[in-house]
């Protein structure tokens, strides 16, 4: 897959895959940012480097419907940030947050200020119990994190209502990089597992998420293989490193 097929196949994904998962808003926001993404690819010059973002603004997630899971009605929404300049890849930021919409679980009367119950009251119990993000270690970091990484919290949004404490940035879990198409794998997996069960089992569903597999993660593991085999290294003190030549 080349980086400028990207569009279509957000596209694809939203026209083809989705429709019985997101809601309508979504699908809307998803092909407009698709088409807004395919312009850096407009006109494009041989041999003339092409700097390009794809983004989904978390005050504007994708929305995926209400799922139940564990007897608790729980949402999913998902944002992001993905730039690059030609097939190289300078930010990959993922937020996915789920919401709780239950009363018995959103609102811990032993624990929480009794404030809080009325204003959840009144957001039918809508709680953010999990924020997550699948990352690419910032350029400018001055801590040893993993290349591609994991870790919970973050600094919320206030009509979340979420509690994490900013102070604490650790720990930052090694994961592979993820992608709009992966995190939606990775989503109906988990929160639609029965109901998507034969979509995940269909050709051209799994053709779509191979060919994210390939242009986000194929040179992650190629570079896992390589260290895996070191006499001299870690994996995960190679992907920590900041003096990684490849």
């Amino acid at each position: 897959m080349r980086i400028e097929d990207y569009p279509r196949n957000i596209e694809l994904l939203v026209n083809q895959h989705l429709g019985n998962y997101i809601h309508a808003g979504s699908k809307a926001l998803l092909i407009e940012r698709a088409r807004l993404f395919g312009r850096f690819f407009e006109g494009r010059r041989k041999n003339r480097p092409i700097v390009w973002k794809f983004s989904i603004p978390k005050e504007h997630p994708l929305i995926f419907n209400v799922s139940s899971v564990d007897s608790c009605r729980l949402q999913v929404d998902v944002s992001c940030e993905i730039e690059g300049r030609d097939d190289k890849i300078n930010k990959q930021n993922i937020l996915v947050r789920v919401w709780c919409l239950e009363q018995r679980i959103s609102f811990r009367r032993s624990i929480d200020a009794i404030e809080l119950e009325d204003i959840l009251r009144s957001l039918d119990w809508r709680r953010v119990v999990f924020r997550l993000h699948f990352d690419l270690r910032a350029s400018d970091t001055k801590i040893p994190e993993p290349l591609y990484h994991l870790h919970i919290g973050g600094d919320p949004l206030s009509e979340e209502n979420s509690w994490f404490p900013k102070q604490i940035k650790v720990p930052r879990f090694p994961y592979p990089p993820m992608d709009l198409i992966l995190l939606s794998e990775f989503v109906l997996m988990n929160f639609f597992q029965e109901q998507s069960e034969q979509l995940r089992k269909k050709p051209e569903w799994e053709s779509l998420v191979r060919k994210s597999q390939y242009y986000f993660q194929r040179e992650y593991f190629n570079r896992c293989m390589k260290h895996i085999d070191s006499k001299t290294c870690t994996l995960l003190g190679n992907l920590a490193s900041f003096e990684q030549g490849d």
